[in-house]
């Protein structure tokens, strides 16, 4: 039994071994024939006929830019190699549909010799080790609704391999942009010395000429420095910095100078929605991360403003977010207007005549993409003539069409003028804007408001107004409201105040060097509709009582007002009845009763005040009820 069992486990052994023998056999023979395959197989990569692939490869790239992709002859140029050597003749790209006639294909190639690692096949991502490209054109369009024609429809560039090195000979680009009125016309080449752009170029109609350069386009890691400049007479810019890598102009920052006749050319080329002006110069040190700018240490001059401060622009989802800061020693806001805009605001002062309130626009309709907030501070106002307003600090707040300043804050001679300022068009269906103004006035002086009446005093005010209109003008004439000022303890000309009490006799012997006390002026107009009620308006000194009804048409500015006066002495030349105030706010026409200002009124004035048949005199008005009924 024991050899038997013996005998049966020797067998078993045995037939293990030789199975085990048999499967190593199997596979060493596997084995050989996989690494047979495997070399096959690379043999076949190495020496691959990639022309058989022309049909795949238009296929591939169609779908990969989302433009029609024709390639008019494809072969290998090299026998064996596993970085083959490719040239694609004839390539073309027509334009999209929507792009209007005359343009020519988005690209056309004569010859594009390509060197590809086909190891990096195997990994899904093509790996372009070189380019030669020889009599390329491209026609790059963007649409006054701002289409372009080098997307692929879905909002982003198009994409493409990773690109070794480039070199280009014979070509040009030419971009038209309908949506900022700008073009180029550039000669594009790019050897082992660099990338050079060179050619000419519009600007809203100003000519430029545009050099650009670059360092050669490869795969090398590492900034990779560029310079761009457009020069011309009416605009240009000058930009030298570095890109993160070859062409990537999403990554990068540089030294950027501009000037121009007007800010609206460059805003041509760096969009981001700025008005007409004087001419300008700025410096600034940008970088772009994505869609996003950080704008530092921005400097330069506008007219005769000079500002400095920092921005960052962020952009997401079709809107344009800007948060930063601005300041001036010295600004003007006539700067901000154009030599076109200051020539249509001449013809209209032409046809209007002067007026008081400004026609600047507050129309929001160029910046409805954009929102952010922004600090602004001037040290110094300059204004065309005389003006109480000295400095200006404000913090401004856009959202969604919505502009606020809070706070405003104007600094006067004396006194400061402050609030909130509101203008409102995100409203849908909304026409005009709307404007809503909250002021209040502390601690002025009559003589920094109305120079030209040599009346002084302490002066307090408020406005509240609230109305619809493309101009700040229109706003105000079309508004509802109140405006109010309480002027108190000053001095006043001792003529006008005998004049303004209808005391004709004090005002034509009183001297002119000679005062009188002013003991209050409250000015109260109620605003509806753009017509402003005097509510009331009393002038209170120590000589008269002067009260003024009737309104003022805000609209045109045009006067209704009706001026009676009593002075508070018995006066030998006294005028009766009422004196019309009629004109403009710039331009009264102070209007005397015809026959007051005759022989025979003067003679009948004098027998009254001899006689003593006058009419009751003034007495002092109730100053601090008056101011709180005005003020309230």
């Amino acid at each position: 039994m024991k050899n038997r069992c013996a005998g049966g486990v020797v067998d078993q052994l045995a037939t293990t071994h030789a199975d085990k023998k048999g499967w190593a056999r199997g596979a060493t023979r596997l084995m050989s024939g996989a690494i047979l395959l495997l070399i096959l197989a690379l043999l076949g990569l190495a020496a691959f006929p990639w022309g058989l692939l022309k049909s795949r490869i238009e296929a591939h790239m169609t779908g990969a830019i989302g433009r029609p992709v024709m390639i008019g002859s494809m072969e290998r140029l090299d026998s064996f190699s596993f970085h083959p050597l490719i040239r694609l003749t004839r390539l073309r790209i027509p334009q999209p549909a929507w792009v209007r006639p005359g343009l020519g294909d988005l690209a056309r190639v004569e010859r594009i010799d390509m060197r590809l690692s086909a190891w990096s096949l195997l990994t899904g991502k093509v790996s372009v080790e070189q380019v030669d490209a020889t009599g390329a054109s491209l026609q790059l369009y963007r649409n006054r609704d701002g289409r372009r024609n080098w997307t692929n429809g879905r909002g982003h560039s198009s994409g493409g391999p990773t690109l070794g090195q480039l070199r280009v000979a014979n070509s040009h680009l030419r971009y038209v942009d309908e949506k900022r009125d700008r073009s180029f016309d550039l000669a594009v080449a790019a050897d082992d010395t660099g990338l050079r752009l060179d050619g000419q170029g519009l600007i809203m109609g100003h000519g430029v000429t545009v050099q650009a350069c670059g360092g050669a386009v490869n795969a090398r890691r590492g900034p990779w420095p560029f310079s761009l400049t457009l020069d011309g007479k009416a605009v240009g810019l000058a930009m030298t910095g570095t890109m993160a890598a070859p062409l990537d102009l999403d990554h990068l920052r540089a030294a950027v100078k501009g000037h121009a006749q007007d800010l609206r050319l460059l805003d041509a080329l760096i969009e981001a929605g700025l008005p007409g002006t004087q001419a300008v110069s700025l410096t600034a040190q940008v970088s772009r991360a994505g869609p996003d700018w950080t704008i530092e240490t921005l400097a330069g001059t506008i007219g005769r403003s000079d500002i400095e401060g920092h921005a960052v622009i962020i952009k997401r989802h079709g809107r344009t977010r800007i948060t930063g800061a601005l300041s001036a020693d010295h600004f003007d806001f006539g700067d901000l207007s154009s030599n076109e805009g200051k020539a249509r605001a001449a013809a209209m002062r032409a046809r209007t005549g002067p007026r008081l309130l400004p026609a600047s626009a507050i129309d929001l309709t160029h910046v409805r993409h954009t929102d952010g907030s922004l600090d602004l501070r001037v040290a110094h106002l300059l204004w065309p003539g005389p003006s109480p307003f000295r400095s200006l600090h404000a913090h401004l707040s856009l959202e969604r069409s919505q502009l606020r300043l809070d706070p405003l804050t104007v600094g006067m001679h004396h006194g400061v003028f402050a609030g909130t300022m509101v203008i409102d068009q995100h409203t849908p269906g909304q026409k005009d804007p709307k404007l809503t103004l909250s002021m209040t006035m502390q601690g002025a002086r009559l003589l920094d408001v109305f120079p030209r009446a040599h009346i002084d005093g302490g002066l307090r005010g408020r406005m509240m107004v609230s109305g619809y209109g493309h101009r700040l003008r229109d706003a105000f004439g079309r508004g509802n409201g109140v405006i109010a000022l309480v002027g108190h303890d000053g001095l006043i000309p001792a003529r006008t105040a005998s004049l303004l009490g209808q005391d004709a006799g004090r005002g034509i012997t009183t001297g002119k060097q000679e005062l009188a006390s002013l003991r209050c002026v409250v000015m109260r107009l109620d605003l509806h509709s753009g017509v402003a009620r005097a509510a009331p308006i009393v002038i209170d000194t120590s000589r008269a009582l002067t009260t003024v009804s009737g309104s003022i048409r805000l609209s045109d500015e045009r006067l209704f007002l009706t001026l009676k006066g009593a002075p508070k002495q018995a006066s030998v030349l006294r005028l009766p009845g009422q004196i019309e105030v009629n004109g403009t706010i710039k331009a009264p026409d102070i209007r005397v009763p015809a026959h007051d200002r005759s022989l025979g009124g003067a003679i009948a004035m004098v027998v009254k005040g001899i006689t003593g048949h006058q009419a009751p005199l003034a007495h002092d008005a109730d100053c601090d009820r008056l101011a709180r009924r005005a003020m309230r």
